[in-house]
């Protein structure tokens, strides 16, 4: 069973490894992403990251699809992270069981915020990015901004039309 699927720039980390995992008891998390995968040090940096209560995997986008359509995957509590939006657009068209997206800390590192648009704090957007929410929103999933459990959830669909409005 997928508990959550949640964009973060920086995968597994405090937020992720302790408060979120632990708030959904989940005993699998799955990094999934292309570019992440071929990069040795960082799947083992993540794999240390992760909390002794739950196994981690970094897989292919592709590959992260067939483990969370494989039937086996229902006895698991599973928690998908992903560092950007096209990847949990991709894994939300092709996993019916996505229950939700929750999106933290993306797009505000780096040099580049003028071409990003502020959506909150801690999400800044880029006009692919929108396009990208526009067919996370097509699958029916909802979105949520939520840094930890204990805040209140925001809609993201909500914030990004008032962020395209001003």
């Amino acid at each position: 069973m997928i508990a959550l699927m949640r964009i973060d720039n920086r995968l597994i980390h405090g937020q992720v490894a302790l408060v979120w995992t632990k708030h959904l008891g989940v005993n699998r998390i799955i990094v999934a992403n292309d570019d992440v995968v071929k990069n040795e040090v960082q799947v083992a940096t993540l794999k240390m990251a992760c909390p002794s209560s739950a196994k981690c995997s970094v897989l292919t986008v592709e590959d992260a699809v067939s483990v969370l359509n494989d039937p086996r995957a229902q006895s698991l509590k599973i928690f998908i992270v992903v560092n950007n939006p096209t990847d949990a657009r991709r894994i939300a068209e092709a996993v019916k069981d996505v229950p939700k997206v929750n999106i933290s800390n993306y797009g505000h590192l780096g040099n580049d915020l003028n071409s990003r648009t502020k959506i909150t704090d801690t999400v800044y957007i880029t006009e692919q990015d929108f396009e990208e929410f526009a067919r996370i929103r097509d699958t029916g999933k909802p979105c949520q901004y939520q840094v930890v459990p204990d805040n209140q959830p925001l809609d993201m669909y909500e914030l990004i039309k008032k962020a395209k409005n001003k």
